[in-house]
C-alpha cells in the first residue's frame, strides 16, 4: 500500500491519505482528488497512479512543474517506495508500506530509507566520465544533448533528441529518435524499439553504457576494448619494425660518435640519470591518474631533484598541486548537493581549476544544480511577485542568477522584464539585467 503525507507551506502535516490502486488527480480545483489550495499549485497540476503494482506521477502541464527528489519531472516518473514530492509551495512525501508493517510507522522520518536500487541504470565506460552512472526512474527516460532531456549527454556524436528508453512494470525498452548517429544494442544498430536485458552495451553515438540492475556493481575496467588477433598481428608488424629501425639508429649513433670522437663514457654516464628521471616522471603520471597525489608529488619532487631544470617536472608537480584542490573541491560540492544545499555547492563546484580531472567529473552535477537552483529561484521570484508587499529589488536579484546561470530562460526573462518596468513606475533604482 501506498501512503502520501502532505506538508502545507508552514511544515504542518495538512493530509494523509493511503490507496494500493487507482488514479487521482492532484491540483487546487474543488473538483480534484487532492486539493492544494495555492495559487502556486495549477488547476490540475498532477496525477498519481498505480500501474502494474507501481505508482507514479505525471504533470499534467502545470505552470511550475512536479519535482521529484530535487529533480523535475519531464513527462512521467516512477516513484518507487519512496519519494518527496514538490508541488507548488506543498511538499508531498510518499512510502510503500507492506501491510505487515506497523501502521503508525512516520513517512517522513523513513523516507530515504529506499536506496534507488529498484529502477535499473545506465553505467558509463570507456572514456573520462566512465563510472558515471543514470538511474531510469522516469516511465519515458530521454536521451539528448540538450536540458529538456532526462539524460543530458554533452557529446558531439549525440543528438538534440537522440533515444528513449522505455519503462513499463519490469521490462525496459529503447528507441532511437532519428538520431544522427544512430543508436546500437550489443553492438547492433536498432531501428525499433527494442527490448532491454541486464548487461545490455548500449551505445548511443559514440557514448557507450552497461545497462544493468539498481543494485547490481560495473566495473568499467571489465569493459576496456581488448586488441583483436588482427590487430595483434598489426602492432607485432610495428614491433619489428621498429626493432629494425632502432639497430640501424644505433648503428648510426656509433658511426656518428666515432665520426666526432666524442668520448662514450661521458654519454653512458648521462644516460641512467635521465632513464631515472624518465622512470620517476611515468610513475607520477600513473599516481596522479589514480588520484593518488601524496605519491605523485613525491615521484615529480624526486625528478626535480636529479634534473632541476626539468621543465615537464615542475609542470607536472604543479599539476598534482592543481588536482589535488580540485578533487577536494569536487568532494565538497557532492556533499553539500546530497545535503540540498545547492546555491553553496554550485559555488564550490565552480572553483574547480579547469583541466581538471575534477572539473570533467563535475560537469554532470552542476548540470543537475543548475536546473535545481533555476527553478528554485524562479520558483521562489513567483511568489513573491504574488505577495502583496512584494520586494521587488529582492525578486530582481533572484531572477538576475538565474539568467546569469541560464541566459535563455525565457520565463526569467519574461519576469524580470515585468520586474524591471515595475521599479520604473515606482520609482527604485536597478540596474537593468540587459546592461550586465
Amino acid at each position: 500500500m501506498f501512503t502520501i503525507t502532505i506538508e502545507d507551506q508552514n511544515g504542518q502535516v495538512a493530509d494523509t491519505f493511503s490507496f494500493d490502486q487507482g488514479s487521482y488527480v492532484v491540483g487546487r480545483l474543488d473538483d480534484c482528488d487532492v486539493i492544494l489550495p495555492s495559487n502556486s499549485v495549477s488547476r490540475e497540476h498532477a496525477r498519481l497512479f498505480v500501474q502494474d503494482g507501481r505508482c507514479y506521477i505525471e504533470d499534467l502541464g502545470s505552470a511550475n512543474g512536479v519535482i521529484v527528489d530535487g529533480q523535475k519531472v519531464l513527462k512521467t516518473r516512477d516513484l518507487g517506495t519512496a519519494s518527496q514530492i514538490r508541488i507548488g509551495d506543498y511538499y508531498l512525501y510518499l512510502e510503500y508500506k507492506n501491510r505487515s508493517r506497523l501502521k503508525d510507522q512516520d513517512v517522513r522520518s523513513t523516507l530515504f530509507i529506499d536506496s534507488g536500487n529498484e529502477h535499473h541504470k545506465l553505467v558509463r565506460i570507456n572514456d573520462s566520465f566512465a563510472g558515471e552512472e543514470f538511474s531510469l526512474s522516469e516511465q519515458e527516460n530521454t536521451i539528448g544533448r540538450t536540458d529538456d532531456n532526462f539524460i543530458l549527454l554533452s557529446d558531439t556524436s549525440i543528438s538534440r533528441q537522440h533515444s528513449v528508453i522505455y519503462h513499463y512494470g519490469d521490462l525496459y525498452s529503447v528507441e532511437d529518435c532519428g538520431s544522427s548517429n544512430g543508436t546500437r544494442v550489443n553492438g547492433v544498430t536498432i531501428s525499433s524499439r527494442t527490448e532491454l536485458s541486464s548487461g545490455d552495451r548500449v551505445e548511443f553515438g559514440n557514448v557507450e553504457f552497461i545497462f544493468a540492475s539498481g543494485e547490481e556493481t560495473i566495473n568499467p575496467a571489465n569493459y576496456a576494448p581488448v586488441a583483436s588477433n588482427n590487430q595483434l598481428a598489426t602492432y607485432a608488424g610495428f614491433a619489428v619494425l621498429l626493432l629494425v629501425g632502432l639497430a640501424l639508429g644505433g648503428l648510426l649513433v656509433v658511426g656518428l660518435f666515432q665520426l666526432t670522437q666524442q668520448d662514450e663514457s661521458v654519454a653512458e654516464a648521462a644516460d641512467p640519470l635521465q632513464t631515472r628521471v624518465n622512470e620517476l616522471l611515468a610513475s607520477g603520471e600513473g599516481h596522479l591518474q589514480g588520484g593518488n597525489w601524496d605519491a605523485a608529488s613525491a615521484a615529480f619532487d624526486e625528478a626535480i631533484d636529479l634534473a632541476p631544470q626539468n621543465e615537464k617536472a615542475r609542470q607536472m608537480r604543479d599539476r598534482v598541486a592543481q588536482e589535488r584542490k580540485g578533487a577536494e573541491l569536487l568532494a565538497r560540492g557532492e556533499d553539500l548537493s546530497e545535503e540540498g544545499r545547492h546555491s553553496e555547492a554550485r559555488a564550490v563546484l565552480l572553483e574547480i581549476p579547469d583541466g581538471t580531472l575534477a572539473s570533467q567529473r563535475a560537469e554532470p552535477t552542476l548540470v543537475h544544480i543548475n536546473r535545481t537552483v533555476t527553478y528554485n529561484l524562479r520558483t521562489e521570484a513567483n511568489r513573491l511577485l504574488r505577495r502583496g508587499d512584494t520586494d521587488l529589488v529582492e525578486i530582481h536579484e533572484k531572477l538576475t542568477t538565474v539568467l546569469m546561470i541560464a541566459p535563455d530562460d525565457q520565463e526569467a526573462q519574461n519576469l524580470i522584464a515585468d520586474v524591471e518596468s515595475r521599479m520604473e513606475d515606482d520609482g527604485i533604482e536597478f540596474e537593468p539585467f540587459a546592461a550586465n
